[in-house]
């Protein structure tokens, strides 16, 4: 028999109390949320999904698409695929074209993963067409660069479509599939959507739709170091370097960047990492809290994704101490 002191009660009963009163308070106040997933390690403890939303719910996620390309360019350097340091025109030999600024080849693998190309992002076109024509990469090849690359970070999606292409390159395969067998699958998310370009390279800086539940995974795995099961799916090495600051990041989110990751912490001074989306998606990671939130959004909440979760989400489920019970687990022994 399991026995509980009248406080621990409490706690839980005033912890259960505090969760259960948010999803009248999304529902009247935060009307635009479409679902919010709250997980402490494996265990689901809280979701809200609007009407016509549920667990399986495919949603845009947006520039969260960035960092599962990190996740996936961590995979293939650990494979030995990339190295971090590699320049590329080793990737990509039309970088040498002479008619494209000097500097175009020396931008390495870093440089893109930590929005230090260099590149005008001020470019005309490029990432706005949301399926990229026929050898629009190259085009993003002959911008003209505006700072030295690795110096200063500019938020860039062109440059990130291209490190799309240089990780099909270097893995020598189609990357949809590469990120099914290496990710997606040991991940049992086998329902989500990932557009590429005409050439079949994955849309690295958007275009990625997922299910909230799903999204958590993915926060779930960087907050386990790598490890999913008995499985290290990506060298706890890499996920130490995309979640630590390499420079003091900007617009448009405001935080420390790390490798196509954001940087930060809360206002009690907890260290976090998230990815994010426009229109407030986001992937909260609290590893002293072994906290996961997960979050999709019509359309931008107020106050910003990361204000929601700061002052609206995380309170609900972390002013006591004990747990609430799982609504589900995000890792499974075998097939649903």
């Amino acid at each position: 028999m399991l026995l509980f002191s009248a406080a621990a009660a409490g706690n839980l009963a005033q912890a259960q109390s505090a969760l259960a009163k948010l999803p009248i308070l999304l529902a009247d106040q935060y009307r635009t949320v479409r679902s919010v997933v709250l997980a402490r390690r494996d265990c689901v403890e809280f979701e809200y999904y609007k009407a016509g939303v549920n667990s399986r719910t495919l949603l845009p996620v947006h520039s969260v698409t960035k960092s599962v390309l990190s996740i996936l360019v961590g995979i293939a350097l650990d494979k030995g695929y990339l190295r971090v340091d590699q320049k590329l025109s080793e990737l990509l030999p039309e970088a040498l074209d002479p008619t494209f600024d000097a500097h175009v080849r020396d931008i390495t693998v870093r440089d893109f993963l930590t929005m230090t190309s260099g590149f005008d992002s001020a470019a005309p076109f490029g990432a706005n067409a949301v399926i990229p024509p026929n050898e629009m990469w190259q085009w993003t090849l002959s911008r003209p660069i505006r700072h030295e690359p690795g110096t200063r970070f500019e938020y860039d999606d062109d440059s990130v479509n291209l490190l799309s292409v240089a990780l099909a390159r270097a893995i020598r395969q189609n990357s949809k599939s590469f990120a099914e067998q290496n990710l997606f699958g040991p991940l049992d998310i086998a329902n989500f959507d990932w557009k590429a370009d005409a050439e079949g390279h994955l849309i690295g800086a958007s275009t990625l739709s997922l299910s909230a539940r799903d999204m958590a995974k993915l926060g779930l795995l960087y907050l386990q170091h790598g490890r999913w099961g008995h499985d290290q799916l990506v060298s706890s090495e890499y996920v130490a370097d995309s979640t630590s600051r390499h420079n003091d990041g900007g617009a448009p989110v405001g935080a420390a960047y790390g490798y196509l990751w954001w940087v930060t912490h809360t206002s009690t001074g907890l260290d976090a990492f998230f990815a994010a989306g426009k229109g407030s998606q986001i992937i909260y990671v609290l590893p002293k809290l072994d906290l996961v939130v997960a979050v999709t959004s019509l359309s931008s909440i107020p106050g910003g994704s990361v204000h929601f979760v700061n002052e609206v989400l995380l309170p609900a489920l972390t002013d006591h101490p004990a747990p609430s019970p799982c609504v589900d687990r995000l890792m499974r022994e075998g097939p649903r």
